[in-house]
């Protein structure tokens, strides 16, 4: 995170010498007009990406206390996936597990999908899905009856819209974050 802090002020620092050197040779008017320009694209984006948030139901009292007892299925894997990233945090995340849409996720959020045995994909985008990057963040899950598996999502962005990444962690490491944070209900409950 403080990677992106420090690239956005060296950012904000350029932009302002460039916009003041521009102010010295054409004027206040036209660069008056850049800065409405800037702020005009920059409320369209925030806009759009905050317009395909859809209202997600949270999951129900004993689902979320079955959910943190951490229980494994003799039948199905089961996938805890967990964001809790501050940048974008008002941006609902859109999890697709093998291509089927089984939540949205706000920051703190998490929710528990069982999975049948097996390869899945886990993939994820914010925004419309006509905006979506294929491949870029994916992960692939092995899953075994009686498996507690836990990804962490993060939202990193880029030159052009974001790109959302799945990264496994242990559930040891992040169980205080899970007791902790709002559960909402799937989609789907069974991948």
């Amino acid at each position: 995170m403080w990677k992106y802090i420090g690239l956005v002020l060296v950012g904000a620092v350029g932009f302002l010498i460039v916009m003041g050197a521009l102010r010295k040779f054409v004027g206040q008017g036209p660069v008056t007009l850049i800065w409405l320009a800037i702020l005009i694209v920059g409320i369209v984006i925030v806009a759009r990406n905050l317009m395909s948030n859809r209202k997600v139901p949270d999951a129900a009292p004993e689902a979320r206390a079955q959910a943190l007892m951490f229980t494994p299925d003799s039948a199905n894997a089961v996938l805890y996936i967990l964001r809790t990233q501050f940048i974008g945090k008002a941006v609902g995340v859109n999890v697709e597990i093998d291509g089927r849409a089984v939540a949205q996720l706000k920051s703190p959020r998490f929710t528990r999908i069982a999975l049948t045995p097996g390869a899945h994909k886990v993939s994820g985008y914010t925004g419309p899905a006509s905006g979506r990057k294929p491949g870029a963040g994916d992960i692939e899950v092995a899953a075994s009856a009686g498996d507690l598996i836990v990804l962490e999502c993060a939202v990193e962005p880029g030159m052009i819209g974001t790109i959302t990444k799945f990264k496994r962690v242990e559930l040891a490491a992040v169980r205080a974050k899970l007791q902790s944070t709002r559960m909402v209900a799937p989609d789907l409950a069974e991948v």
